[in-house]
């Protein structure tokens, strides 16, 4: 028997089995599978006896001779090789991705900054193992019964989508500044009698300066309550990784207040200091809060 067969037939389902009793048949199969494969991706090395394991794998339970014959074998070598690590595979799977986002974001109504955080995304979703979440890189999983192409582009459309839903809405930055320091703080409220003006603009400039994302993660979480599963949910990552993006967003908007305050007030340093650090302390007593939830 030929050895791309017998390694087929040690990989694929039990149940399936049977329905290759032609192991000639079969290694002629295979065979066209990986010439049709290197001659797609010539800088790409996947080993011969691991890419017949693949191409049973990945077609499951269900496995016959005529979808073998019909799976986009060539695509399912340049995944395997991506799952490896294989950084050509990688670049060029990476380059179809990129092109199918392009492709969908004008479809989607998608802003500058929703398209690169969808990329970023989509590829860590694509090349990388999370093991919090229990989840391998999604070209492990790639079956090949529909071209790489064309998985490529559901997947982009679906993630554009859900980004543009989730952020559709412009976050109020009057909404967000008084659930971060409300005027009711008896403390603010002796600094605001003093320089309310320059204190709002200040915390106004620095929430306007976040990106649309972060002021998304805001809004869901101080006026809309929304959990950190929640927000999880509604940009389909781990709660963990929801968890990162707002306390980011909470380093970031500390950073943002202290250098507006700082340009806006000509005050000695330790005064200076003194409002600022009250300022933020009362913005992270709020953030706190949200990270709790």
């Amino acid at each position: 028997m030929h050895e791309l067969a017998r390694v087929f037939l040690d990989a694929v389902a039990a149940g399936a089995r049977p329905v290759f009793a032609d192991a000639a048949q079969l290694a002629t199969t295979l065979v066209a599978h990986l010439a049709a494969a290197r001659a797609a991706w010539p800088d790409v090395t996947v080993d011969d006896a691991r890419f017949a394991g693949e191409l049973a794998r990945r077609l499951g339970d269900g496995a016959t001779p005529a979808r073998l014959e019909a799976m986009r074998a060539a695509d399912v070598y340049l995944a395997v090789a991506c799952g490896d690590g294989d950084q050509r595979a990688i670049a060029a799977c990476d380059q179809l991705l990129a092109a199918e986002v392009a492709f969908a974001a004008p479809r989607t109504s998608a802003t500058a900054t929703q398209v690169a955080d969808v990329t970023a995304e989509l590829r860590r979703v694509l090349f990388v193992d999370d093991p919090d979440a229990e989840r391998v890189a999604a070209v492990r999983e790639y079956s090949g019964r529909g071209d790489l192409k064309s998985y490529l582009r559901v997947i982009a459309m679906r993630a554009l989508i859900r980004a543009v839903t989730a952020g559709r809405r412009e976050v109020p930055a009057d909404g967000l500044l008084e659930k971060l320091v409300p005027a009711r703080d008896p403390e603010l409220s002796v600094l605001r009698a003093q320089y309310r003006e320059i204190v709002d603009a200040a915390l106004r400039a620095a929430l306007a300066a976040l990106d649309e994302r972060s002021r998304a993660l805001l809004r869901y979480q101080l006026i809309e309550g929304w959990s950190v599963d929640q927000i999880g949910r509604a940009y389909d990552v781990h709660r963990t990784t929801a968890w990162r993006w707002v306390e980011a967003v909470r380093s970031e908007l500390g950073d943002r207040i202290r250098s507006e305050l700082a340009a806006r007030l000509s005050l000695a340093t330790d005064e200076l200091d003194s409002i600022i650090q009250l300022v933020r302390s009362r913005v992270d007593v709020s953030l706190e809060r949200v990270l709790a939830g």
